[in-house]
């Protein structure tokens, strides 16, 4: 008798898991799934758009600094031209030949404005708009 009523305990415990087991576990819909991966594609879409904008905003950076380093270059030859017309004009009243200005002695300056001149071309080159054929 023993090991019958232990039989029919273990039988009872087993029937009792297994509805635990079966109705413990609850299936995701269809709709919750949708729902987390279109979340997931808005937040790599938002994310691309992100990166994109900072990228962006990196290279007109960059353009505006070329153009403003191309353009103090030129200020200052001008300004270094415009001092030694000024001081050979109040020493020699009729000057013989134009000075031209001193190469700088930095070659990092000379690197710089170089560099940025020539960025200022590849970006003015890549804002034209060609015809269509």
């Amino acid at each position: 008798m023993d090991i019958e009523k232990n039989d029919d305990t273990m039988k009872e415990i087993l029937i009792e898991d297994q509805k635990e087991n079966g109705t413990g576990r609850k299936k995701k819909s269809c709709l919750t799934r949708v729902l987390i991966f279109s979340i997931f594609l808005l937040i790599i879409f938002l994310g691309f758009i992100f990166i994109q904008q900072y990228l962006l905003n990196l290279e007109a950076e960059a353009i505006v600094r070329a153009a403003r380093t191309a353009t103090a270059m030129d200020k200052a030859a001008e300004e270094m031209m415009d001092e030694t017309t000024e001081t050979q004009e109040q020493n020699d009243p009729l000057p013989t030949e134009t000075p031209t200005p001193t190469p700088t002695e930095d070659p990092l300056i000379v690197r710089t404005a170089t560099v940025s001149a020539q960025l200022t071309d590849v970006a003015a080159f890549q804002q034209t708009i060609t015809p269509e054929p």
